[in-house]
C-alpha cells in the first residue's frame, strides 16, 4: 500500500518486474527486514560465490589445512572489495583457531570483519557464524564485545523458530558463549554473577541441539574451574566431562580438551592467589 500497485507486486513476486532500490528498501522497512538480512536470505544458496568461499574456508579449517587458509587470506586480501576483505579476515582467524592461541593473535588482519560486525546493526545468520571465531578480535574492547553479545541475543530470538537454521543458530550461540567466558576469564574478569548471567540466560534454556547443550554445559564447567566452591570437585567434574566426550567419540573432544588444558593451570593459579 502506497509503495507499488497490487498488480506490480504480483508481477514482481513472479519474476516479471524489476523494482527501484528506494521502493525495495521501503518494502523491507515495512516488513522489518534489514537489507543485510535480505541479502543473506537472497544469497543463501550454494551458487553464490561468497557462500562457496565460506564453505571452502570451513572445510579447510575442519581439515586443519593452514596452507589453504593462508592462500585464501593472501588472495582475498589483495581485492579491496568489502566481501573479499571479510573473507580474508575470516581465513586469517581460522588459522589461529585451529593452530594457535586466538587470545594472542594480532587484530590488524581481522579488522575488516571487526568493523563489519560493529557497524552492522541488524545481524543475519552470517554475522552470527562469523562471530563464533571472530569474537576473539574483541577481547580488548569490552564495550564493543557486550554490544555484539546483545546482537547475538537478538539474532537468536529472531531465528530460533526457523527449522532450517535452528541447529546452526543454537551451535553458534553456544560456541559464542563458551568463547565469551574464555575471554572474560583470561582478561581477569572473575565476576561470577555476570558470567553465569550469560550462560544461564533463560532464553538459551530452550536449546535442543545436543552439541549446543554440551557446549553450554562446558562453558559452565570452565567458570566453576575458576570460581566454584570446591576446587577438587570442580576439576574432577570438568575432567569427567572431557572423558565422556572421548568415550562418545564426539567431534568437539579435541577442541574441548585443549580448552580444558589451557584453563586448568590458569584457574589453579587464580585459586592459589586467593588463599
Amino acid at each position: 500500500m502506497g509503495i507499488v500497485s497490487r498488480n506490480f507486486a504480483s508481477r514482481l513476486e513472479n519474476g516479471h518486474n524489476s523494482i527501484e532500490s528506494e521502493k525495495l528498501f521501503a518494502i523491507l522497512k515495512r516488513l522489518e527486514v534489514s537489507p543485510n538480512e535480505f541479502q543473506f536470505i537472497h544469497y543463501n544458496n550454494s551458487e553464490y560465490w561468497f557462500n562457496n568461499i565460506l564453505n571452502q574456508i570451513d572445510n579447510d579449517a575442519s581439515m586443519k589445512n593452514t596452507a589453504g587458509l593462508m592462500k585464501k587470506h593472501v588472495t582475498f586480501k589483495k581485492n579491496l572489495s568489502l566481501d573479499s576483505q571479510i573473507l580474508a579476515a575470516i581465513a586469517y582467524i581460522k588459522i589461529y583457531i585451529i593452530g594457535n592461541n586466538p587470545l594472542r593473535m594480532s587484530i590488524d588482519p581481522a579488522y575488516p570483519l571487526k568493523k563489519h560486525l560493529t557497524q552492522t546493526k541488524d545481524w543475519s545468520v552470517f554475522e552470527l557464524r562469523a562471530f563464533v571465531d571472530g569474537i576473539f578480535i574483541f577481547r580488548k574492547d569490552p564495550s564493543e564485545l557486550l554490544e555484539c553479545m546483545a546482537k547475538v541475543h537478538e539474532v537468536y530470538k529472531k531465528y530460533k523458530g526457523f527449522t532450517e537454521y535452528s541447529y546452526i543458530i543454537e551451535q553458534s550461540v553456544a560456541s559464542i558463549v563458551l568463547n565469551y567466558v574464555q575471554i572474560e576469564l583470561t582478561n581477569f574478569n572473575y565476576n561470577s554473577s555476570n558470567l553465569q548471567k550469560i550462560t544461564d540466560n533463560s532464553c538459551y534454556s530452550t536449546l535442543t541441539d545436543f552439541t549446543a547443550k554440551l557446549t553450554m554445559n562446558f562453558a559452565r564447567l570452565i567458570i566453576f574451574l575458576y570460581l566454584g566452591s570446591d576446587q577438587k570437585s570442580d576439576e574432577a567434574n570438568c575432567y569427567e566431562f572431557i572423558r565422556m566426550l572421548q568415550k562418545l567419540q564426539h567431534d568437539d573432544y579435541t577442541v574441548f580438551k585443549e580448552i580444558y588444558n589451557y584453563h586448568l593451570p590458569l584457574s589453579q593459579r587464580y585459586r592459589k592467589s586467593r588463599l
